[in-house]
């Protein structure tokens, strides 16, 4: 007797196939078809899990999404706001390097959200999640006494960005190296509004 597979490994098959496929063909020339294919399972199969080729980007960006939140989630676990910002950067960026399938899978996303008012939508829930966690960590520094008060929003906005930013002249530009930029970051992001002792 074959054993099925369950619903949850049946869809990280599909979505890791999917994203194989993506960056092997595009989005434009990617079909349901060739998903189907590479994932091992028949084209109706797959649109019992994906009504569309959208909504399995969606579902691949979720996937990669949850590693950040785990990030997020150990970042506030640290000992001090300062210490868990660090890490949290330093942890970002080295998911990023360290993944590059990832990293393209995340940048042939970008391009495709501009041209799709539903994909975009869920960009800009993702963004605003980013830069709530950044503000309430900011703004807990500044509660305990190891930032000064400033514009928290401004300091959230800019670092999301900077860090977003960053990913594309890393992966280009080999002279940037990793810990470097972390000193970088701290002493644009952290060290600029700690309070002096």
């Amino acid at each position: 007797m074959v054993s099925r597979k369950s619903r949850e490994v049946r869809i990280n098959e599909i979505t890791e196939a999917a994203i194989d496929v993506f960056l092997e063909k595009g989005y434009e020339s990617t079909t349901m078809e060739a998903i189907a294919q590479k994932a091992g399972v028949s084209k109706g199969g797959l649109y019992h899990y994906f009504k569309s080729k959208d909504m399995i980007l969606i579902h691949a960006n979720d996937k990669i999404s949850e590693k950040v939140a785990k990030l997020m989630e150990t970042a506030l676990e640290c000992s001090s706001v300062r210490e868990g910002i660090l890490y949290y950067i330093e942890k970002y960026i080295s998911y990023w390097m360290e993944n590059p399938r990832e990293t393209a899978f995340l940048f042939l996303s970008m391009a495709k959200i501009l041209e799709n008012p539903d994909l975009l939508k869920y960009y800009k829930q993702y963004t605003a999640d980013y830069i709530t966690f950044f503000e309430g960590a900011f703004t807990m520094g500044i509660q305990l006494g190891e930032f000064k008060l400033h514009n928290v929003k401004a300091s959230a906005v800019t670092l999301m960005a900077a860090l977003d930013g960053v990913l594309g002249y890393m992966l280009f530009d080999e002279d940037l190296i990793l810990e470097e930029v972390i000193q970088h970051f701290e002493e644009k992001f952290i060290k600029s509004i700690e309070k002096s002792e």
